[in-house]
């Protein structure tokens, strides 16, 4: 018995270097894409709801900083983020523009996507801690936040896709709500 515990104990080193080894390649696969457009479904799944909200519309990003989703069914939205701002508009006359450097928990949501889709893993790791699993072929990423402030708001968010490409989101909100996003291609 003590010596499994010994082997286990010498082995693991070797998976988190593994798992690093992976999440460094997938990083580096987003890194080169420089432009995304996908179909999104978002299924939002509310306290104050007995059924689950769904969404559709389509997600844009251009690298460096730039993440656009556009909710197109039931109620057109529009979020934009290029580089410090994040634009929201509800409606032609419903439009909010906001510096995401004086307004951190805004920024680390922004991040979530827009940095994983980027690569960015220096960014991540300034707002959550990572947990990776999974290969290049199939992996997933949670992202904890690291903030106590933005912790009032967010538990975890989960990336996850192959290779290059991200086709769910999912976000577990601190009050319970939760939100699952898949892409596919257009």
């Amino acid at each position: 018995m003590k010596r499994w515990v010994l082997w286990c104990l010498l082995l693991q080193p070797l998976a988190v270097l593994a798992s690093d080894s992976a999440l460094s390649k997938v990083m580096q696969a987003l890194a080169a894409v420089q432009s995304v457009k996908a179909v999104f479904q978002e299924e939002k799944t509310l306290a104050m709801l007995q059924e689950p909200l769904v969404t559709h519309g389509m997600l844009y990003y251009h690298a460096p900083a730039y993440l656009r989703k556009q909710t197109l069914e039931p109620q057109p939205e529009d979020f934009q983020a290029d580089g410090d701002w994040l634009t929201i508009k509800i409606s032609d006359q419903d439009r909010q523009e906001f510096n995401l450097n004086g307004h951190p928990q805004l920024r680390a949501f922004v991040e979530a996507v827009r940095a994983t889709q980027g690569g960015d893993q220096a960014t991540l790791e300034r707002y959550y801690r990572l947990e990776f699993a999974g290969t290049l072929n199939d992996w997933h990423l949670r992202l904890t936040p690291r903030d106590p402030r933005i912790t009032e708001y967010l538990t975890f968010i989960t990336v996850g896709g192959q290779e290059a490409w991200i086709d769910r989101v999912e976000m577990l909100e601190a009050n319970g709500d939760r939100s699952v996003m898949t892409m596919t291609l257009p």
